[in-house]
């Protein structure tokens, strides 16, 4: 009883515990809610009343009609008083009490004028106006939204206009007041930018954008791929959202404001307005990855006998993208581009020049025709062969692009149009752009290209014979396929201008930081026990091999695959005996006949496992359709057995017996074992009276199947010899087969089922894939189970049978010491005996094992290393990411020393500041991890 009471007395206080410690969930706070709904609703409606009773909080005499939803607080002015305290707050929304509840007014409807050019001030000048001539692009001061655009009216005050100003809670109509001063009627466009608003023409401006409303749009383009048109939608909601139609549309202003606007603050960052002497050049107004490793920005002077070249090499990723498509327009020469090639996108006159002269080249090189227009042999690849497909309404089927494959940010001046799909040619001119963007050569470039194998034959030839194509002196390419791209892209088919490395720069590095703390951690000490563990003279031999491998490459990494002869399958046997069957036997077609045979049993098998698979209740179809199958292979069995007597001269083979059931512990997973009954039984559904024995437990007439006692000629005692022979082959077959799918099966293990940190996160295509090599394990397993027992029935000699040992259910589980190669203790005794033997003596079977840990040594070596490397090169790029952060703020502290204007010297002291919180951040972050070079 005593201990009872303590143990309810531990659970009370772990319990309490819990709920002290409690974290809300979501649902907890939405219960917390429920309660109080009512009341929430109570004051919503409340604020629906007249405020302090219809009197002016400000001046406390005049009628407080009016409030603004804007202001915080509840507090009612009179007209007089709300435009004092809303002079320099005019985007606000107010409402109005019309004696019963409050509708939407606005500022301009109260008197309240804008005034331009001098801080928000009146002008000096004012009284002094010339007599303006209606502006073409006013509408009506009454009710502005009721205008259809580009309608005018005159102004019922001199030097006051009515404008359209678009921000980013609404669409709003103001009275503007013109700065007066002389000459000033010729830059009202400037003053509107002055007051931070963006004038949607330069000559007589109606409507305009404040900078707060174009910044939004970018973000919300970026961050939420926000359409124009629909941003533009939800700010005539804002402004009225019952009747949005009534607000002017001013989308065609935004989309043409927002290019104008990008490409400003574009040239304002990259420094071109403190530069003003300089143009900006190919891919100057677009950022690259700051943890890539570049001479002049973040590797030092000496880089190049500080690093090993390795460590330096650049990394590529190449891929297209078909879902960025563009129309063609109906006037292009009448296009405008604001930064051609300055960005990511290639300069477009080059461009479509290498285009031209590669396709002249194309149509008069009838060889080179073969290489452009013929399909891509690697598993037809869709992206090469859509170069045939037609597509004439698009200028462009899609773009492609070079990024870097480790950080994933894209090369500037890199992305290339597609006039078709993704060939060569276009890809060509992006992969030599990408490669002389660093201001100084690096010797080799590692590139990643999903058809780098058809891609590379002729790629240097390529850039031989092209006036458009060049690579910087020395740089050796490295093609190696691969797949990486696709998470660079956004959802909606468009490159990604913000990239993992620049959203967080520190995040991914420390992840990677991480990751590879945790190989190491996994692969040094298996590694280095496994080596404890072999003869030390083997180990030298391996590592000199490896050393030389990692070094001249190509068919030197075959030692990373195992070297030994396969034992003879079935159909080496079975050409072996077919040449010399007329010699053995005086007749031909005896080795056909007998694998035919083994073909049926295979076929039984088959049958009885989907026998097996049926429900408890199977359908009339499911029944059907075994039937269908059972008509068929009786049929075969019945052919079959007619050769038979001839191939025997007759003689009866039947052994009376019947075949032997499946083991069931060699069909789990397949049916359920209490279901395993004598196949006679009407689980089998025998729907056929006449038939005797169903076709797929019918025994087979074979030289294998004859009753013991039975008196055998020549004829079928040399039958009996090569169905031995067969059988072997068979067992091997089915060996290797069974090695392989167990292989498969530790895979899905390692790699999908035990990887997953959670139950739920093993997906439905995992478990079947695990289902499907189990069936065939099984399959293998009995496969092999059937040619040792006819081995046996055949007579095989004691070193057949000591080769061909029994296969058990135990057998076929896969241990870690085979499907971890890198782990230690991978003794012979914990290997079933089929991974030890390959049909071979004594003597050849230790040289097998010797093989196979000289491969599971190399591999766990090559493990540690990439590991050890990858280590190594994330500690450098944290000191080149801090480095490049270092060389941005250099150069804003430079442009901030030289520049005249105050604001230019603000803005560049304003970036400096940034860049450099950039490096005190990450030099925190990296702080004992990075690996400084001086």
């Amino acid at each position: 009883m005593k201990r009872k009471t303590k143990v309810s007395s531990l659970n009370f206080k772990v319990s309490s515990f819990f709920k002290k410690n409690h974290v809300q969930a979501q649902n907890d706070f939405l219960r917390d809610y429920l309660p109080w709904r009512t009341e929430y609703l109570s004051v919503l409606l409340d604020l629906e009343q007249l405020v302090n009773n219809g009197k002016c909080n400000d001046c406390g005499e005049g009628e407080g009609l009016i409030r603004c939803l804007s202001c915080s607080g509840t507090r009612a002015w009179c007209p007089s008083c709300v435009l004092k305290a809303h002079q320099h707050n005019p985007f606000h929304n107010l409402q109005l009490w019309n004696g019963r509840f409050y509708e939407t007014t606005t500022l301009q409807a109260q008197g309240y004028i804008m005034y331009l050019g001098h801080g928000g001030e009146p002008c000096p000048n004012l009284s002094h106006q010339p007599d303006p001539s209606p502006w073409e692009d006013l509408g009506s001061m009454e009710d502005v939204f009721a205008q259809e655009e580009g309608d005018t009216i005159n102004d019922t005050q001199l030097g006051v206009s009515n404008l359209v100003i678009v921000h980013s809670t609404g669409v709003y109509s103001h009275s503007v007041s013109w700065c007066q001063c002389p000459g000033a009627e010729k830059a009202h466009h400037l003053d509107l930018m002055k007051a931070r608003l963006f004038p949607a023409s330069l000559t007589h401006p109606r409507s305009a954008f404040t900078f707060d409303v174009l910044d939004n749009f970018l973000i919300d383009a970026l961050e939420c791929k926000t359409s124009a048109m629909s941003f533009y939608q939800k700010l005539r909601r804002f402004t009225n959202n019952a009747f949005p139609d009534k607000i002017p549309d001013r989308y065609h202003e935004l989309m043409r404001v927002s290019r104008i606007w990008w490409d400003l603050v574009n040239r304002k960052r990259f420094g071109f307005g403190h530069d003003t002497e300089r143009s900006p050049g190919p891919g100057d107004l677009a950022l690259y990855c700051p943890a890539c490793p570049q001479p002049g920005i973040n590797l030092p002077t000496s880089w190049r006998y500080d690093y090993e070249e390795w460590l330096v090499m650049r990394r590529y990723v190449v891929d297209g993208n078909f879902t960025a498509q563009h129309m063609k327009m109906k006037i292009p020469e009448d296009d405008v581009s604001l930064a051609d090639g300055k960005g990511y996108m290639v300069t477009e006159g080059p461009y479509q020049a290498h285009i031209h002269d590669s396709v002249e080249e194309r149509e008069a090189s009838s060889s080179r025709l073969i290489i452009f227009l013929k399909k891509s042999t690697c598993s037809n690849h869709r992206a090469v062969n859509a170069t045939n497909i037609q597509r004439s309404n698009l200028r462009a089927t899609g773009v492609g692009a070079t990024a870097c494959a480790r950080h994933g940010c894209f090369v500037p001046h890199a992305v290339v149009d597609f006039q078709k799909g993704e060939r060569h040619m276009n890809m060509d001119y992006s992969i030599c752009n990408a490669v002389k963007y660093t201001p100084e050569p690096i010797g080799s470039t590692l590139i990643i290209y999903d058809v780098a194998c058809q891609w590379s034959i002729h790629f240097a030839e390529q850039v031989d014979q092209s006036y458009h194509l060049s690579l910087p002196e020395g740089t050796k390419i490295l093609p190696a396929p691969g797949i990486l791209m696709g998470k660079y892209w956004r959802p909606s088919g468009l490159l990604s201008t913000r990239f993992p490395l620049l959203q967080d720069p520190f995040k991914s590095l420390l992840k990677k930081y991480r990751h590879a703390l945790q190989g190491i951690s996994d692969t040094q000490g298996p590694y280095e026990e496994l080596t404890r563990s072999l003869d030390l003279d083997d180990v030298q031999e391996w590592k000199k091999a490896a050393e030389k491998a990692a070094q001249d490459r190509g068919e030197l990494l075959y030692i990373y695959q195992l070297k030994m002869d396969k034992a003879p399958s079935m159909a080496e046997i079975r050409l072996r005996l077919t040449e010399n069957e007329l010699s053995a036997n005086g007749r031909t077609g005896s080795v056909a006949w007998l694998i035919e045979g083994i073909n049926i049993e295979n076929s039984q098998d088959a049958l009885r496992l989907s026998i097996r698979q049926l429900p408890q209740d199977p359908t009339a179809s499911q029944r059907t359709g075994i039937e269908e199958k059972r008509q068929k292979l009786m049929a075969w069995i019945i052919k079959f057995h007619e050769a038979a007597e001839v191939m025997t001269n007759g003689m009866d083979l039947k052994g009376g017996e019947g075949a032997p059931l499946d083991n069931p512990e060699l069909c789990l997973e397949e049916a359920d074992i209490s279901n395993m009954e004598d196949p006679e039984e009407e689980d089998i559904l025998d729907f056929d009276g006449n038939i005797d024995s169903p076709a797929e437990v019918t025994e087979i007439w074979m030289p294998s199947w004859a009753a013991s006692g039975h008196i055998m000629d020549d004829v079928v005692l040399a039958l009996r010899q090569e169905e031995l022979e067969l059988r072997k082959g068979q067992a091997n077959d089915c060996l290797e087969k069974l090695r392989q799918a167990l292989g498969d099966r530790s895979v899905i293990f390692r790699e999908k089922i035990h990887s997953n940190k959670s139950v739920h996160h093993q997906g439905t295509r995992s478990k079947k894939e695990l289902q499907t090599i189990t069936l065939s394990i099984n399959r293998h397993a009995r496969g092999y189970s059937r040619a040792r027992a006819a081995m046996l029935r055949l007579g095989a000699d004691s070193d057949t049978v000591a080769v061909y040992q029994p296969l058990k259910p135990q057998d076929l589980v896969v241990s870690k010491e085979v499907t971890e190669e890198n782990r230690h203790g991978q003794g012979s005794d914990k290997l079933a005996w089929f991974w030890r033997i390959n049909n071979m003596e004594d003597s050849q079977k230790n040289l097998w094992m010797n093989e196979f840990y000289r491969v599971n040594w190399l591999k766990a070596k090559a493990r540690y290393d990439r590991w050890s490397e990858e280590l190594k090169l994330v500690q450098h790029e944290m000191f080149w990411t801090i480095s490049w952060f270092r060389t941005q703020e250099e150069r804003w502290r430079v442009r901030a020393d030289e520049s005249i204007k105050n604001g230019n010297r603000a803005y560049a002291e304003r970036q400096a500041s940034m860049w450099a919180e950039f490096s005190a951040q990450g030099l925190k972050n990296f702080e004992g991890k990075l690996l400084i070079t001086s």
